[in-house]
């Protein structure tokens, strides 16, 4: 009996469960069939809104949203598929606009966000930002070589990085050459001394030609002109001849150590003076028209923070790099100041002027149609013709070059002409599609 009560007492709760789904389900089709009618009703109290005037003496051709394009073309006022309302089209007043120009009403030029700007004539101008490295200059690189064998007997210079002055004691260097020619030097010098004044001029010349040649060789093998005249005034020859830096720098690539024997024409080591520096920048083939030797360029280290360099652009490289399209453009700057150094990673802008005058637009008045580039010119207040342009380069401030198509003092559209171009190409349909009357035969006589 319990058991009976029980299925009847769930069975009323299942009851009641599938009575209130039903209701619920009546409630929300009636409540959105309600919300439908009063979406319809006010989209119906609108239409008024988007007709025209009924004292307008204008004909409305259809409405449309310029935003959806043709496909939102409608016969009658309404809503978009992207929820704007349709805008109506006028009929022309005067005479049908020729294929592909389109007229459009003045007050709803500023609707449409229509904009123009001038075609100006001026300076095509640009920065281009590139990255590089700095190195030594190559002219400001020195390397002191050995002319003749033998064992260097003091270092002086021997770190690399250390900062020489010209003049500065190097190394001194044994070599048996040297030491030779010395002698022959000392010989000459005292025959030519042995000579009496009163002698034959031939025979002191003879004696000053040969002393003078010897003077030379013994220059040839790296004997200062000083050192020369020592041993000509005291008469007596060095072991160690003593080497100096020719030119001021930092020392580099030192090759040679205390005692140590070199064979000639080896490099002892070289001195890099950095008071001038190459940047070596990297440029793509697409930024080469830009380039031009003697250009400005600034330079900026993350090392020195807030400080500028200025060079100038002294050699691009012939070659293109194959793997990464690129090529070295070189700047030379200036290093006075010693807070430079090589190997430093700097940020670089490349200051151009490629072109001094030219004709320039802005850049978003150009559409790109794929088979070429075109542009909407306004030749008069709503009226907006397409013209084929063709462009160069592209400069700063969002300017670029036209090389035909255009001439100083028109007005180009800048915003909006996409909507513009919508039309243009309705426009071309129609003219396409519309029957031409046949000409009138003249009657025969």
């Amino acid at each position: 009996m319990k058991i009976l009560k029980t299925l009847l007492l769930i069975a009323a709760i299942v009851l009641s469960l599938l009575i209130g789904l039903a209701v619920g389900a009546w409630n929300h089709r009636s409540i959105g069939r309600w919300i439908r009618l009063k979406t319809a009703a006010a989209v119906a109290g609108h239409k008024p809104a988007a007709v025209a005037p009924r004292n307008s003496k204008r004909k409305i051709l259809y409405w449309w949203d310029p935003m959806v394009g043709p496909s939102s073309i409608s016969n009658q006022p309404g809503i978009s598929s992207m929820g704007m309302k349709l805008v109506p089209v006028y009929a022309s007043t005067g005479q049908p606009a020729p294929a592909g120009q389109v007229r459009v009403d003045p007050t709803m030029v500023q609707d449409m966000g229509i904009q123009t700007a001038k075609v100006t004539v001026g300076p095509l101008r640009k920065t281009l930002r590139t990255v590089g490295y700095l190195q030594a200059a190559a002219p400001y690189r020195f390397s002191v070589n050995l002319r003749t064998s033998g064992w260097i007997g003091m270092l002086y210079a021997s770190t690399n990085g250390t900062a020489v002055t010209k003049g500065q004691k190097l190394f001194t260097l044994y070599s048996p050459a040297i030491v030779t020619a010395e002698n022959e030097l000392i010989a000459a010098r005292q025959a030519m001394l042995a000579l009496p004044k009163s002698g034959a001029a031939g025979a002191h010349r003879d004696a000053e030609s040969l002393l003078q040649s010897i003077e030379h060789r013994i220059k040839f093998l790296g004997v200062s002109g000083a050192q020369i005249r020592q041993i000509e005034k005291k008469l007596h020859a060095r072991t160690y001849i003593t080497f100096y830096s020719p030119v001021g720098g930092t020392l580099t690539h030192v090759q040679v150590w205390q005692k140590s024997f070199l064979k000639a024409g080896t490099t002892a080591m070289r001195i890099d003076n950095i008071g001038t520096l190459w940047l070596n920048v990297q440029v793509f083939d697409n930024q080469l028209p830009w380039i031009r030797k003697g250009q400005r360029v600034t330079a900026a280290f993350q090392a020195l923070p807030g400080r500028a360099f200025t060079g100038k652009i002294i050699f691009i490289d012939p070659y293109e790099n194959p793997q990464s399209h690129n090529t070295t453009v070189r700047i030379m700057l200036d290093n006075r100041s010693g807070r430079l150094r090589p190997g430093m990673y700097a940020l670089a802008d490349i200051h151009t002027t490629p072109v001094l005058r030219c004709v320039l637009i802005p850049r978003q008045a150009v559409l790109n149609t794929g088979t070429g580039k075109l542009t909407f010119v306004e030749v008069s207040p709503g009226h907006f013709d397409p013209v084929r342009v063709q462009t160069g380069l592209r400069g700063a401030r969002g300017l670029v070059q036209v090389i035909s198509g255009l001439t100083p003092g028109q007005k180009v559209v800048t915003s909006g002409q996409f909507l513009i171009d919508v039309e243009s190409q309705l426009n071309q349909i129609k003219a396409r599609f519309t029957p031409r009357p046949s000409p009138k035969r003249k009657a025969m006589p």
